[in-house]
């Protein structure tokens, strides 16, 4: 079982303790003002020699333990005494090492700061003004103010005393007469514990959710609003695409029709254009111009003949089927080209009296 370093790798560590330590006296105030120097920082295994901090200021991997987790924080009432308590997650091969001289390793800083002269139990020493930031720490054999290894144990029973000093120090704590043991009265005590802080981390949380939903619900606005005027703006540049082929194939040559038939054409054809999913179907639109074209010219054509014998002895000339045929094959013609079934007979009726 561990006894330093827990499931996810982070061994507890005191970093520091005021006092006197090997290079400066250290107090309670800059030690809780400058834990944030730590943030960021790197843990090594022994501080480096003097050749070494020469050669190699930036330390070598080998010695490397892991990163310092977090950031560190002083604690007055610390289960291994006042100080800087912090976390390194520990490399993999260091682990063994940690785990097995855990409980004789020492912890000592490696920082740089400022520090000014002062006078502490009639004597002058140098006292920590300041850390800058890039602190670290090391493992070693001998702590420089108070380092060490915080056990597994020591930070379990550290939550169990806040807790049971809880449970001793509550208001509501009264002597009954219900019957419960203490042990079910504290276990009762941690539960409701636990239920309050729930409600309060719901409560709490109640405002940020509620603007989260009016933002989700402000964003779909935007995005159904958004949609509606892609939509639109396909479809206007849909039309005006087939208004633009229209006017194209009926400005050729080829195409004898009066200028208020094609403009009547342009406008029928525009406004019945074949789209889908707001773009322009053009081989349903040229199949039509093609069809409108065909049957207007006919039209115009059949308005235009001069009207000749047709019979003679003032009788009704025998019908032998094709006028009909005639009129339903122009119907079918109109009614493709976009024109409403009345208009599409009445078109075809003049074409074949016309005739």
């Amino acid at each position: 079982m561990s006894k330093f370093i827990d499931m996810n790798g982070l061994a507890h560590v005191k970093v520091i303790s005021p006092g006197q330590g090997t290079s400066a006296y250290y107090k309670e105030d800059q030690l809780k003002r400058d834990t944030s120097a730590f943030v960021g920082g790197l843990s090594f295994i022994d501080h480096p020699g003097k050749s070494e901090q020469r050669d190699r200021p930036e330390r070598s991997l080998r010695d490397l333990v892991g990163p310092i987790v977090g950031k560190p924080v002083y604690e007055a009432q610390g289960k291994s005494g006042p100080g800087v308590y912090g976390s390194v997650k520990v490399a993999k091969h260091w682990r063994p090492f940690i785990e097995e001289l855990g409980s004789t390793l020492g912890i000592s800083i490696r920082a740089s700061g400022s520090a000014t002269m002062e006078s502490i139990g009639g004597k002058k020493v140098k006292v920590a003004e300041k850390f800058n930031p890039g602190a670290g720490f090391d493992f070693v054999t001998q702590a420089g103010r108070g380092g060490k290894m915080v056990s597994l144990l020591e930070s379990a029973t550290a939550v169990a005393d806040g807790i049971v000093s809880g449970w001793l120090g509550s208001t509501d704590f009264t002597e009954s007469e219900d019957g419960r043991s203490e042990e079910e009265r504290f276990l009762s005590w941690v539960e409701k514990g636990q239920e309050d802080q729930m409600e309060k981390n719901e409560k709490d949380l109640q405002p940020a959710l509620t603007a989260a939903e009016a933002k989700i619900t402000a964003y779909k606005e935007q995005v159904t609003t958004l949609t509606t005027e892609n939509a639109r703006l396909a479809e206007a540049l849909g039309l005006r695409q087939a208004q633009d082929a229209i006017t194209e194939a009926l400005s050729k040559d080829t195409v004898k029709l009066p200028t208020v038939t094609k403009e009547r054409i342009i406008k029928t054809l525009s406004e019945s254009a074949p789209l889908v999913e707001g773009k322009l179907d053009t081989g349903k639109l040229t199949e039509m111009i093609i069809e409108t074209i065909k049957t207007e010219s006919e039209y115009v054509e059949s308005i235009t003949k001069k009207p000749g014998i047709t019979g003679m002895g003032g009788g009704t000339p025998p019908d032998d089927g094709g006028h009909q045929h005639l009129i339903d094959r122009k119907v079918k013609g109109y009614m493709k080209a976009g024109y409403s079934e009345a208009d599409a007979k009445q078109m075809a009726e003049r074409f074949a009296e016309g005739r």
